[in-house]
C-alpha cells in the first residue's frame, strides 16, 4: 500500500508538543496510512490573526515550503486564510491546500446557507469567493483576539454562542475559518446547536485525499 508523505505546516509557533500535534493527530485518525510530518513556522506565537500577522507569515512559508518540498508528496498549509497557498500551487511539484480553501467548499455539500465562525476581523476572502450567494455571514466570537483566546473557556462560550447567533440568521450549516477551533476541538461544543460543522482541519485533509487520487496516489 502507497502512504503519501504529507507536510502539515502550521502558522503558530509553539513549544507545546499537544498544540503542535493537535491537526496531526486529527488527520492520523482519519488517514491512518498516510505519513504525517508537522513543523511550524518561526516566531509567529500569535499565529494569523490580521493583516500584519498574514504579511509576515508569508515569507516564513515561502521559505519552509520550498525546502520542504522534496521530502513530500502533498502540502498542508494548516490556516483558513491559506497563506501562500495559490504562489505554491504555481511553484512546487506537489499538490497544496488550505483550511479555508477546503471547508469553505465542503461546507457547500452540507447547506444552502453557511455560516462562518473566525478570529480575524473580516472573513477570509475565500469564504465569501467560492460560497458565494451561500454565504450566511460571519462573526468573530466576543473577545477572541489571537488563536491561544480559543481554548479559554470565555473564548469556547464565545464560539458557542456565535454559532447560535448564525443559526438565528438561518444558517444551516457552521464553518470554521480558522485552525485553532480544531485545536481547541470546538466542534464538539456545538453539538447542541444542532447545525452540521466543517472542521478546516478535517476539511483539509478530505480535500488533500482527492488531489492525491487525482495526481495518481491510490491506496491498494
Amino acid at each position: 500500500m502507497k502512504s503519501p508523505r504529507i507536510g502539515i505546516l502550521r502558522v503558530l509557533t509553539t513549544e507545546d508538543q499537544a498544540v503542535m500535534m493537535a491537526h496531526q493527530n486529527k488527520l492520523q485518525d482519519l488517514f491512518p496510512h498516510w505519513t504525517f510530518t508537522t513543523r511550524c513556522i518561526p516566531d509567529q506565537y500569535e499565529g494569523i490573526h490580521d493583516d500584519e500577522t498574514h504579511e509576515a507569515a508569508l515569507p516564513k512559508i515561502r521559505q519552509m515550503a520550498c525546502e520542504w518540498e522534496g521530502d513530500l508528496d502533498g502540502l498542508i498549509i494548516s490556516c483558513a486564510g491559506d497563506p501562500g497557498v495559490t504562489e505554491l500551487r504555481e511553484v512546487l511539484s506537489i499538490p497544496v491546500i488550505g483550511g479555508g480553501i477546503a471547508a469553505s467548499s465542503l461546507s457547500l455539500t452540507m447547506g444552502k446557507k453557511v455560516g462562518v465562525i473566525g478570529i480575524e476581523k473580516t472573513v477570509p476572502p475565500n469564504y465569501p469567493r467560492i460560497l458565494g450567494e451561500h454565504f450566511g455571514g460571519y462573526i468573530l466570537p466576543a473577545g477572541i483576539v489571537n488563536t491561544n483566546d480559543l481554548g479559554t473557556g470565555a473564548g469556547k462560550a464565545a464560539v458557542v454562542q456565535a454559532a447560535e447567533d448564525l443559526k438565528d440568521r438561518g444558517c444551516d450549516v457552521i464553518a470554521f475559518a480558522c485552525t485553532g477551533l480544531t485545536t481547541a476541538k470546538a466542534a464538539s461544543l456545538l453539538y447542541p446547536v444542532g447545525l452540521p460543522v466543517v472542521d478546516a482541519v478535517i476539511a483539509e485533509g478530505i480535500a488533500m485525499d482527492v488531489m492525491l487520487k487525482s495526481s495518481g496516489w491510490f491506496e491498494v
